[in-house]
């Protein structure tokens, strides 16, 4: 029997005050606990778009989403590492079954890398050999399955695909065929672990690597999108901007401003601020399940998806990505003082929107592509 969206979310929702009470420590340590990361396996957290054909429960965008969203409330970091862990269900569509099981064991596998090419990946006899740095390998403490994207060389010259562009594969490999370096020391998401890794000659049999550019091998609509896997990241921001607006409510119900000796909750400011950040956070809730609710619905009944739509979802993205950071530092502007403390989590709030929108979903290089497709100018990465 599979699970149910609804028994993945309502398991992960109880987990919810252990991901409470072990932020601090997730904050020093910079990565998750183990007893945290099997409770979050156990719960189904990343298996959510596993295949039912695999006993996984092929979950939705949107119902993905919300899993992530409800994570980040608790700790922005552990929805970081659930929502990239996860990743295994989209990669594996990419691949033939059998090879696919070969490095995924089970549903619950978890998976980490960078799909950017850094690597050197040179065409061998059955596949490649693979040399390379990688940087911000999220949750790769804790995964069972590493990957790293690569440029294809063919000695020493670089392979070219059809479309005139370098070819580029993404290989995949037990965490134990990679070196992780501990290079994780950041302004925010500390809990994330998304250090450098790196391997030297590697031999990755060609089954057990994929290329974004190529069609997905598995049938559904979850697997249709090449970018599907990037779907499910609004829910950090959601949720990281819901805890931080949550925190202000709570002070503002007990702390007296001084010297004016006046409730904090009866100060105007205090008022403008808070109905301010709920309607950027109302808004782009809205418009990211209003748009991953067209997504799912067109990708039913077609194989691609429309411009309209990929230029939808991106700027859903990025505006989620851009309204979590404007709210917490409208939070922390309102808190005051006691926000200043690492102890305080509108702090480490502030400091996980910091970092989680140098991302390239959220940076201005993202907009420009977003906007040429606006214009007409379709990109050649078909996942964006």
């Amino acid at each position: 029997m599979t699970d149910s969206a609804e028994d993945v979310l309502h398991r992960v929702t109880a987990l919810v005050p252990l991901v409470e009470s072990s932020r601090a420590r997730i904050a020093a340590d910079r990565r998750l606990p183990d007893e945290l990361v099997n409770a979050l396996r156990g719960a189904g957290a990343f298996r959510m778009p596993m295949p039912a054909s695999w006993g996984g429960p092929e979950m939705t965008p949107r119902q993905q989403t919300e899993v992530v969203e409800r994570l980040a409330t608790a700790d922005p970091s552990t929805a970081w590492c659930v929502m990239i862990g996860s990743d295994a269900g989209y990669y594996s569509a990419f691949m033939d079954d059998a090879a696919a099981h070969e490095l995924f064991a089970d549903v619950d596998a978890i998976v980490a890398g960078w799909i950017v090419p850094a690597g050197r990946a040179e065409v061998v006899d059955g596949g490649y050999r693979v040399s390379g740095h990688w940087s911000f390998g999220s949750c790769c403490l804790h995964a069972d399955v590493i990957a790293g994207g690569c440029l294809v060389f063919d000695g020493d010259t670089m392979v070219t695909a059809a479309s005139g562009m370098p070819e580029m594969r993404i290989v995949l490999a037990p965490a134990s065929s990679w070196t992780i370096q501990d290079t994780w020391h950041t302004t925010g998401l500390a809990g994330s672990g998304s250090n450098d890794y790196e391997t030297k000659d590697l031999f990755v049999p060609r089954a057990h690597t994929f290329s974004l550019q190529d069609p997905p091998r598995r049938d559904g609509a979850l697997y249709r999108f090449p970018g599907a896997f990037f779907a499910n990241m609004h829910g950090v921001p959601l949720g990281l901007a819901r805890r931080a607006i949550d925190e202000v409510k709570a002070i503002a119900q007990d702390k007296v401003l001084m010297p004016e000796m006046i409730a904090m909750r009866d100060v105007p400011r205090v008022r403008t601020a808070v109905a301010k950040a709920e309607m950027a956070l109302r808004s782009a809730r809205a418009f990211t399940y209003a748009n991953l609710d067209a997504v799912w619905e067109h990708l039913q009944t077609n194989d691609e998806l429309t411009i309209e739509l990929r230029v939808d979802l991106a700027l859903a993205r990025v505006n989620a990505f851009r309204m979590a950071r404007e709210v917490a530092q409208a939070m922390v502007d309102t808190a005051g003082t006691q926000a200043i403390y690492r102890t305080s989590i509108l702090d480490t709030l502030l400091r996980d929107a910091i970092t989680m929108n140098q991302h390239i979903v959220a940076q201005d290089r993202m907009l420009e592509m977003v906007g040429g497709m606006a214009l007409g100018v379709v990109p050649a990465l078909p996942f964006i």
